[in-house]
């Protein structure tokens, strides 16, 4: 007589096992994106700080560009010069103008999410000065590493621009999707906002403090908490 399993033996430790992935599996991979998240972060951060630095090299400080309010092609010029030398100092793959296709219906993919869970887009309140996501107003680029640069420019004071931004005082906003497309896109988990405020002449993130890092919030100030926590996501 030759011994081993009989089927209903195999099909229970079949579905043993099927159950033990399905709980543990999500934790593994929750795990590996608080570790790698912010790596690659860093590294597309760090990138964009190199791209700043040559811009304000060649164009000035960003207080004495000359933003425009977007109320014709022509007007808005300069920050098609803008945004396409960032594109060029980071390597990007490609680049879409005013958010043009559908990826970017609201800056975001349409499918983004606060950190709390609701829907980034179409949210009440963007034009408070907490949210930044228009469509209309946005340029992406693609880089190699698969992360999207999703770029808002602002003149800062009046017109057809962005209100959230003016009323931060800040030129630009950069919204960084740092696996494109691909799920879960999430703000504050792998997306991240940073802004060009008035009176600096570098890349900060978004927020002044961390205050909706957290699971009632937004996730705009995650970007600040991961620097400050030296790169790691404690949240």
């Amino acid at each position: 007589m030759k011994k081993g399993f009989t089927l209903a033996e195999v099909l229970i430790t079949i579905g043993i096992i099927g159950i033990v992935a399905a709980i543990t599996i999500p934790s593994i991979i929750t795990a590996y994106r608080r570790i790698a998240y912010p790596i690659q972060l860093k590294a597309v951060y760090s990138k964009l700080l190199v791209a700043q630095k040559t811009l304000n090299d060649e164009y000035g400080t960003p207080d004495e560009w000359q933003y425009t309010n977007y109320i014709t092609d022509k007007d808005d010029s300069l920050n098609v010069e803008i945004f396409n030398r960032y594109a060029t100092e980071l390597s990007a793959l490609s680049t879409k103008d005013r958010g043009v296709y559908k990826y970017l219906e609201a800056g975001l993919s349409p499918s983004a999410l606060q950190l709390n869970g609701k829907a980034a887009k179409g949210v009440p309140g963007w034009a408070t000065g907490y949210y930044i996501f228009e469509g209309g107003h946005c340029r992406s680029m693609q880089l190699k590493s698969g992360a999207t640069i999703v770029v808002y420019f602002a003149n800062g004071t009046s017109g057809a621009v962005l209100w959230p931004l003016i009323n931060k005082k800040m030129y630009a906003a950069f919204m960084i999707d740092i696996n494109g497309s691909s799920k879960p896109n999430i703000i504050g988990r792998d997306i991240f906002a940073f802004g060009l405020k008035g009176g600096s002449s570098s890349i900060v993130p978004y927020m002044d403090d961390t205050s909706d890092c957290n699971k009632l919030g937004a996730g705009l100030s995650c970007s600040r908490k991961i620097i400050e926590d030296d790169w790691k996501m404690n949240y």
